[in-house]
């Protein structure tokens, strides 16, 4: 997920965050997982307010992941 340098900074990230999140709920799924790294902190903080929290042990083929997160939508 990614805003444009001009569209920033308008809450833009949030409505799309919000809007996945409620598709995947739509869909039935259970949980939504993400890959990111710590050195774009706007995305951090704003999938943390989103609800999401850090996992550890899964394997990533990308070399610049260095956190990982989940939302969990069920039970």
């Amino acid at each position: 997920m990614a805003v444009s340098p001009k569209a920033q900074g308008k809450n833009i990230g949030w409505l799309l965050g919000q809007a996945a999140i409620y598709s995947a709920k739509d869909l039935g799924a259970s949980k939504i997982y993400l890959e990111s790294n710590t050195i774009l902190k706007p995305a951090i903080n704003l999938y943390y307010k989103l609800g999401f929290n850090k996992i550890v042990g899964h394997s990533t083929p990308y070399k610049r992941c260095n956190i990982q997160m989940e939302l969990q939508l069920k039970d």
